[in-house]
């Protein structure tokens, strides 16, 4: 036998079962919010191409990955969202206008693993600028007017693995920064084609460790090239590191091998080479 069931119990319940349901929908529309401006799936938001002058307030705690490229950003500011995004690993902001960004502005998002800030406005790299990304391992920094890169805007970054800084007017990067691995131990491309650079250490240059030579990008620079460097680079091309791989077709460098202008002293020590490795980065 079954025991009997009071029907008024059931009653009693439902104004607690109402007050649970209403509050599990309230919840999951905040949940399930979306910014007017963007588009929605799952975890990812796009809000690419809306002439955002702002990014959206109330971004989804859970966005994994954020979409803010082809808008009308300028400045980055440290409270540029309210909400701290632990679970967002890639963000995207390339092809805005941004001039400004706060030594701050990273820290709501020290999960990010991918941030792409290519094709804006950036003239300097200032000190502890990515402090807060310290599990960050790829950096798109191409296609921007940079002129100054600080020593410590890299800092605290061990788990950087590439930094794109192709396409700036960088006239001396602090090679310090990667020589026997000491700050960037996991970086194996750094791509700094296409820049002002005109003399580059040749000390620093060899006791860069073998993973950075074999993903170093210099081609299209105003080097300033002599006899030592020279050599430096025709080893590197014997050895067949990728970032030397263009080195026997047709470089200038080839060219005063062929020469044999180092060995000549009637003829000036420096020459101006342009692109003394002209393979570029892989795609």
């Amino acid at each position: 036998m079954h025991p009997h069931r009071d029907p008024r119990g059931l009653w009693l319940l439902l104004p607690s079962l109402s007050l649970l349901l209403f509050e599990v929908a309230r919840a999951g529309r905040a949940v399930v919010s979306c910014p007017a401006a963007c588009l929605c799936a799952s975890n990812i938001l796009s809000c690419s191409k809306q002439q955002l002058p702002n990014v959206p307030h109330s971004l989804p705690s859970y966005t994994a990955l954020l979409d803010l490229s082809h808008n009308n950003l300028s400045r980055l500011r440290a409270e540029w969202t309210p909400t701290r995004l632990t679970q967002l690993h890639s963000l995207l902001l390339s092809h805005n206008h941004l001039n400004f960004i706060s030594s701050e502005a990273f820290s709501p998002v020290p999960n990010l693993r991918y941030l792409d800030l290519s094709s804006n406005q950036l003239r300097t790299l200032d000190e502890f600028l990515f402090s807060d990304l310290q599990v960050l391992e790829v950096l798109l920094l191409y296609n921007n007017h940079i002129m100054a890169v600080d020593r410590c805007a890299f800092d605290d970054m061990a788990q950087l693995q590439k930094l794109y800084l192709s396409q700036n007017q960088i006239s001396r990067f602090p090679l310090e920064l990667v020589k026997e691995g000491a700050k960037l131990p996991k970086l194996t491309l750094l791509d700094l084609s296409s820049n002002k650079l005109k003399n580059l250490p040749l000390p620093d240059l060899q006791k860069l460790p073998a993973w950075i030579k074999n993903g170093l990008y210099l081609h299209n620079n105003p080097l300033n090239c002599d006899c030592e460097l020279y050599q430096l680079f025709s080893h590197w091309q014997y050895r067949q590191l990728s970032s030397c791989d263009g080195l026997s077709r047709g470089s200038v460098l080839h060219e005063l091998q062929e020469a044999a202008q180092c060995l000549q002293p009637e003829f000036p020590q420096l020459w101006r080479v342009q692109g003394a490795c002209l393979g570029g980065p892989p795609g």
